[in-house]
Formats: C-alpha cells, structure tokens, sequence
C-alpha cells in the first residue's frame, strides 16, 4: 500500500476521534484538566489494539482471497465508508454526548470508534499493507486529533463534528478506489 493511502486512512478513521471529541466537549462544556490528554490515549490505544488484531485476521483470511485482495479491500473499505456516511448523516451530534470525564465512558467511546480501525486492519491484512507505518499515522492521528477535538470542541461547535465525521466516510471511499483502479490498471 502506497504511503498516500495509508495516511488517508489514519486521517478517515481520526475524523470520527474527532467528531467524537468535538460533540462530547462542546455540548457538555466542561472537560476537566488532563481529561483531553487521557481520552486521546485511550482512543489511541484501542485503535491500535484494535488495527492490530483486524490485520493479524486480514491475513489468516489472505489465502482465501488469493488474487482478489483488492476488491476485498475495495468492499471493505467501502463498507467502512458507507457505515461513517451514513452515522453522520442519520446523528444528531448532541444526541451522542456522554460525561467524557468518566474513565469508563472514554473506554466505551474508544471502542466503539475502533470498530472502524479494525475492519480496516482487515483490509490491510488482506492486502499485505505496511503494518507498522499505518500504526503510526493512525496512532499520531488519532491521538492528536481526538486531543484537538476535546480541547477546542466549544468552539468548533457541533455542525462542525457532523461534517468531520461525513469526511471520514469520504476519505474511506478515497482509499476503496484506489484498490479498484490497482486491480484494473
């Protein structure tokens, strides 16, 4: 996998962090102090765990797919798409607001948003991708813009969240193509 791509794909899956963290700072109003740095731990971590664990099934599933890794890229990558597309489109961004102070609750939101990160390790299995250089962009993505999210959310304002997470289906749609025109140029 190209560079480029895997850094769309740490992007993608950072705008839904983002969104996350935006929604969850700028409706309740109050973060209390280290808050911001913890949950963008948390959300790292659980991506990261969670990427690992999809690419390490992506390639125990690599043989089945032999010769057709790209389009079962490209339908993943699709799917993961249409799912962040749809979320954003579909919710409210207030109507998902927790108390993100709770350590428990950071560890739900984390992993409910790494659902997406490990479908994509499954992809990048499948496709034999530079594992550790996606670990990176994701960890330094997600990290940075789930930090970003909590610690300005209030004034980037909730119809902000809703659009960051509709890029992240889109850029996820970016990455899909790029498998369909790998296997047919």
């Amino acid at each position: 996998m190209d560079t480029l791509i895997l850094f769309i794909v740490a992007l993608g899956l950072a705008m839904d962090c983002f969104s996350v963290a935006i929604a969850n700072s700028s409706v309740s109003g109050r973060v209390d102090p280290g808050v911001p740095l913890q949950t963008a731990i948390v959300f790292t971590l659980s991506h990261t765990v969670l990427m690992l664990l999809g690419f390490w099934v992506g390639g125990l599933l690599q043989k089945m797919f032999l010769g057709m890794e790209p389009w079962a890229a490209f339908v993943i990558f699709t799917i993961v798409g249409v799912k962040m597309i749809r979320e954003a489109q579909k919710r409210r961004p207030d109507a998902k607001v927790f108390d993100i102070n709770s350590g428990r609750i950071q560890v739900v939101l984390a992993i409910a948003a790494s659902m997406d990160a490990m479908l994509a390790g499954v992809a990048m299995g499948l496709v034999q991708a530079r594992m550790g250089m996606a670990l990176v962009f994701v960890a330094l993505s997600v990290f940075l813009f789930t930090l970003g999210g909590l610690a300005g959310g209030s004034s980037f304002g909730l119809p902000f969240a809703r659009r960051t997470a509709l890029f992240g289906g889109v850029f996820m749609f970016i990455v899909a193509l790029h498998f369909v025109a790998r296997y047919l140029f």
